[in-house]
């Protein structure tokens, strides 16, 4: 059930890694370069095949890199969910009921405006988006059938560009906010419906909203 990955996709990547490896300076060990950062927040789909889906929890962890006082990398791991229904009717009423939950692993590039203790900053990145999507199937005639879904685990890649801001409160300590909009390629679910196998199709693009709590070291 894995999909072959888009070209655009797998060339964005690629453009990001040739980006960061050219942008790497040599003092790259240098004293205050890393943080770490953690960034809870919520995920608003915004794909026509997810329209009626709920707002749902977003968080990621981050460990980056400040190359200079303007530019930055992050690689980051994290989790965001959403769930919905959708309805059939006719002789047969349907109830489909979708549980999506996605880990992403990612790779960001950011450039940093800095003012005072305030930092303003653009980003864009892409990865790779692990998609498990449980599911109920109802169906109501003359009698009443219920079908569950098992977990089942698929990927696809995705892009995204964004903005944010943060607040240094200490050298060491900085507490912000940051947003991004989310495209990715199509995940496929199958279920089992009128004693058949068939298949759903959904696109995660979406708006990521998170706060920021960061330290460097």
């Amino acid at each position: 059930m894995f999909m072959k990955h888009s070209p655009v996709g797998i060339k964005s990547i690629f453009m990001v890694v040739l980006v960061f490896t050219f942008l790497i300076p040599i003092n790259v060990f240098a004293k205050d370069s890393f943080y770490i950062a953690f960034k809870p927040g919520i995920y608003s789909p915004q794909s026509s095949s997810l329209d009626g889906f709920d707002t749902g929890f977003s968080g990621e962890a981050g460990l980056g890199y400040r190359f200079n006082p303007n530019i930055a990398a992050e690689i980051g791991i994290g989790y965001f969910h959403t769930e919905g229904k959708k309805t059939g009717g006719g002789a047969t009423y349907v109830g489909r009921e979708f549980d999506i939950n996605v880990f992403p692993v990612t790779f960001t590039l950011k450039a940093i405006l800095p003012y005072n203790k305030w930092e303003f900053f653009g980003l864009g990145g892409a990865g790779l988006y692990i998609v498990s999507i449980p599911h109920d199937v109802d169906e109501y005639d003359h009698e009443h059938h219920h079908h569950d879904g098992d977990y089942h685990y698929d990927s696809r890649l995705g892009g995204y560009l964004g903005a944010g801001i943060n607040y240094n409160i200490t050298p060491r300590m900085f507490l912000g906010v940051e947003g991004k909009y989310l495209w990715t390629d199509k995940v496929k679910v199958e279920y089992e419906e009128s004693r058949a196998h068939r298949e759903a199709e959904f696109r995660m693009d979406g708006i990521i909203a998170t706060a920021v709590i960061g330290i460097r070291f």
